[in-house]
């Protein structure tokens, strides 16, 4: 049975420093690479090894690449041939990272203006293998289980990604209805997404939300969640673990249930 497991306690210790390095990789895509309407260039992309950072068109025609890879445990920027690999058991500190990228990048021409407050962090960072591979081993089923819901979604689909601002993984489907949102229009959506905390758990947000949803009942194990935010809630025991079925159960019931009423 393929499964979603919880992580270990002191996860939140090493997710941190994962996340800082996230918003250094990130810094880069989000200052030089093309600009997304949805922010996808903001994200992470999953990988067979980790996550890497949009590319980045550097001026000699090659690319600034970056990746998170919790295979050897290492943060890896390339740029062209120049190649810098930095061991995340060393803990460098995400100023550290950030110059490295600067340093490569300039070799082939492009000063790229990122935002040094997203990795003035010049602290040694804390990291355990064990608890990073333990996400890893879940984050692979976490990804394949939000393909497999999103897969027959017509429409619009982006992700799944690793967005570095609350560390979670999640792909998310846009209506071609929009709404007024605080001045402007925004798309009518659904997000799905994995969020990796000590208490970690699955979630499912119709946006915007009706009552109507909330009516219906969810598959045995969920609830609706409203309070901060609104959606299907599935939390994964302390110590324990939820089938990947049941996640895929829950992702299509919440479509099944809002994407009539988001579509129209």
């Amino acid at each position: 049975m393929v499964e979603l497991h919880d992580l270990p306690d002191g996860w939140e210790t090493t997710r941190g420093s994962l996340q800082r390095y996230a918003h250094a990789l990130t810094a880069f895509a989000r200052a030089g690479a093309p600009h997304d309407p949805r922010w996808s260039h903001v994200a992470m992309d999953p990988t067979a090894r980790g996550f890497a950072m949009t590319p980045v068109a550097l001026d000699d025609g090659s690319q600034l690449l970056g990746e998170l890879d919790l295979v050897d445990h290492l943060v890896v920027v390339t740029a062209g041939s120049d190649i810098r690999r930095m061991s995340l058991i060393d803990g460098p500190s995400p100023r550290t990272v950030g110059e490295a990228i600067h340093e490569l990048s300039g070799r082939h021409g492009r000063a790229i203006a990122a935002d040094p407050a997203r990795y003035d962090d010049g602290d040694r960072q804390p990291y355990d293998t064990n608890a990073a591979e333990s996400f890893a081993r879940v984050a692979t089923v976490a990804v394949d289980v939000i393909r497999q819901v999103v897969a027959g979604i017509e429409g619009e689909v982006t992700g799944p990604h690793l967005w570095p601002h609350g560390f979670d993984i999640a792909a998310e489907w846009y209506s071609e209805i929009t709404v007024d949102y605080e001045g402007s229009k925004t798309n009518a959506q659904i997000g799905m997404g994995w969020y990796p905390t000590d208490d970690s758990y699955v979630y499912v947000n119709p946006w915007p939300f009706s009552e109507e949803f909330a009516a219906v009942p969810l598959p045995a194990g969920a609830t609706w969640h409203r309070d901060g935010w609104e959606g299907a809630h599935l939390e994964i025991p302390n110590g324990g673990m939820i089938p990947a079925a049941d996640v895929v159960a829950l992702g299509s019931a919440v479509f099944d249930i809002a994407m009539p009423t988001l579509r129209s």
